[in-house]
């Protein structure tokens, strides 16, 4: 199903590109012509939010002057990235529920009255972004050109030679579009969390694991000996409970002094282990800094994973679907691991070694 959705969205996008004249582009924008950004990812995921801060940071550090406007579908978008430097506000779409039409129609009428200096539809297929990118009213329109391209785009980038991870591909356009040195190093997901937000993570650790075990948090570092893990995905992400029976059966085993802090879901969700010290934070936000305040995280290939990767906790992401060089944790000391490859007592002895380096880079 999703494979037709995403063929039909092409051959829509191709037909209207048909249909509509594109206007020529511009060869490269001028910093200092530009005061005033929007960029539109009209989709509900989590992960695709997150993506989206690299390119922020980008364009924060370009246009240190300019104002940045995000157009979004996520529900909880707002929280999530109104604290990002650079940002000015986030305008909510619609994502699912009710009054739809009528909801979409009023993000409509906020985002066009708006005078903006550059709008960007930073992915090359998404109907809501061309369409948001069509809408808005914008000197500038900066996407990728190809063969379904019918937004009007003032500065049409060539799709790369290759393709990028989601959370790169935005920093490739900008950079083309702007003319300046595309270099994907050092590349990472961040959503700026503040002091206080760490504290409030920290708090949620120790009150998952228990009052007598509260001493064991230090101030400002992660919790000694806990192991974060996020079990729960769905589709064809899904990692069913045996398997993640069989890990801890034999991660434990080789590390008995290890804590495994489940994070789950809802508040409802069953645990993976009803042994192991379990908690439920609403808010994404808070949600990462109790990430952030473990010793290491590991995940299905979902958002908390995303957020996990968004902190300096070393993140070992559990592949089985999904493309990680496209998806995947992006800091350089995070794993991907694909599990249909290899035993959950296989994917344990991996994350041994990182839970051990882990220590020692603690110890220095």
């Amino acid at each position: 199903m999703k494979t037709f959705r995403a063929r039909s969205r092409r051959l829509f996008g191709r037909l209207l590109a048909r249909l509509i004249a594109q206007r020529p582009s511009s060869s490269v924008l001028i910093a200092a012509d530009v005061a005033s950004v929007l960029i539109c990812r009209i989709n509900g995921r989590l992960g695709n939010a997150v993506f989206l801060t690299p390119l922020v940071k980008c364009i924060h550090e370009l246009l240190p002057h300019a104002t940045i406007d995000l157009a979004l579908a996520y529900p909880r978008a707002g929280e999530l990235l109104g604290n990002v430097p650079g940002i000015r506000r986030v305008i909510a779409f619609p994502h699912k529920g009710p009054r739809l039409v009528r909801r979409y129609f009023g993000a409509l009428r906020k985002l066009r009255a708006e005078r903006y200096d550059a709008v960007i539809d930073p992915i090359p297929e998404s109907t809501g972004g061309r369409v948001v990118l069509a809408m808005c009213r914008a000197r500038y329109r900066i996407g990728f050109a190809s063969d379904s391209q019918w937004a009007p785009l003032t500065h049409a980038v060539p799709l790369p030679r290759r393709a990028l991870h989601q959370a790169v591909e935005p920093v490739f356009l900008l950079c083309h579009a702007f003319g300046v040195p595309y270099d994907p190093r050092g590349l990472k997901l961040s959503l700026s969390l503040r002091s206080e937000e760490m504290e409030v993570g920290r708090s949620a650790i120790r009150d998952a694991i228990g009052r007598g075990m509260s001493t064991i948090a230090a101030a400002d570092g992660p919790m000694p000996h806990t192991l974060g893990f996020f079990a729960h995905a769905t589709g064809l992400k899904m990692i069913e409970r045996p398997w993640w029976l069989a890990f801890w059966k034999a991660f434990l085993e080789l590390e008995p002094g290890a804590i495994p802090v489940e994070f789950l879901p809802t508040p409802h969700s069953t645990p993976t282990d009803a042994r192991f010290p379990s908690l439920h934070l609403p808010s994404p936000r808070n949600l990462t800094a109790a990430i952030a305040a473990t010793r290491m995280f590991l995940s299905a290939d979902t958002g908390p994973m995303h957020l996990a990767s968004s902190t300096s906790v070393p993140t070992v992401a559990l592949f089985r679907a999904s493309d990680p060089t496209l998806y995947g944790p992006l800091k350089a000391q995070d794993v991907v691991i694909d599990i249909t490859q290899c035993t959950p007592p296989f994917v344990a002895q991996r994350c041994r070694r990182i839970w051990q380096e882990t220590i020692y880079a603690s110890a220095r």
